[in-house]
């Protein structure tokens, strides 16, 4: 019976014995396991901290050799830019003058064609008319010819004469705003008071006419501001011509 006792405690014991050593054991196997992480942790650490250290050495070196072909693509792109804005100032400029010229060619045109001209043309015609069929031109025999010249005279002024200087009176009155600014407004306020006396006395003859006589140098006065604008509008042409 002892002997039994004895036995079962002497294997117990073993057990114990043997089931410690395997923890210590285990203990070990963990420890160098532990270790080994600790080792790999520490060697990634460094290889990182070598990696940021190159990095930060690559940005502290400037290489002008590997940024030279992005810096010698911008400045291309910045002259070609400069070159651009350069040309489109140029052409806005250039543009701006054009229309600037063709802005008095217009005016300049719209003087002799709405005020200028048509007075011009018509005063001349009135001229021509008197000089060849007026009292001036009459037969002075006293008889039948000076007095059929009188008569188509007459006819004259009614249906050409007359019609013509409301022609002018209308242009002045419309048109007035196109002379030149150094022409003398009081010449055409002047004639339009003369034709209007004129027309009452070719109806109703009177005395008081000669008080409203045709403006001394008016027609003169009208063929020097039309040469002007012509001679104005001759080198403003000429300015869009270059």
């Amino acid at each position: 019976m002892r002997k039994r006792i004895l036995l079962i405690f002497t294997i117990f014991y073993l057990s114990v014995l043997a089931y410690g050593q395997k923890d210590s054991l285990s203990n070990n196997v963990l420890k160098k396991i532990d270790t080994s992480k600790q080792k790999i942790q520490l060697n990634d650490t460094i290889f990182f901290k070598q990696i940021d250290e190159i990095q930060n050495a690559n940005h502290n070196n400037f290489d002008l050799k590997l940024w030279l072909p992005t810096l010698t693509a911008l400045l291309v792109l910045l002259i070609t830019n400069l070159v651009t804005l350069y040309k489109i100032k140029k052409d806005t400029t250039e543009s701006i003058k054009k229309d600037i010229i063709i802005s008095k060619i217009k005016i300049q045109r719209e003087k002799l064609e709405k005020f200028y001209d048509p007075i011009f043309t018509t005063l001349k015609t009135n001229e021509s008319i008197f000089n060849a069929y007026g009292p001036s031109s009459f037969p002075r025999d006293g008889g039948v010819l000076e007095t059929e010249a009188s008569v188509v005279w007459k006819q004259i002024i009614e249906n050409v004469i007359l019609p013509n200087n409301k022609k002018i009176e209308s242009v002045i009155q419309q048109f007035s705003h196109l002379k030149n600014e150094n022409d003398n407004i009081d010449l055409y306020l002047d004639f339009l008071v003369h034709i209007e006396s004129y027309d009452h006395f070719i109806k109703t003859p009177n005395t008081l006419h000669k008080a409203f006589k045709y403006p001394s140098g008016f027609i003169e006065n009208v063929i020097k501001n039309r040469n002007e604008i012509i001679e104005n509008l001759r080198k403003i042409e000429n300015k869009l011509n270059i």
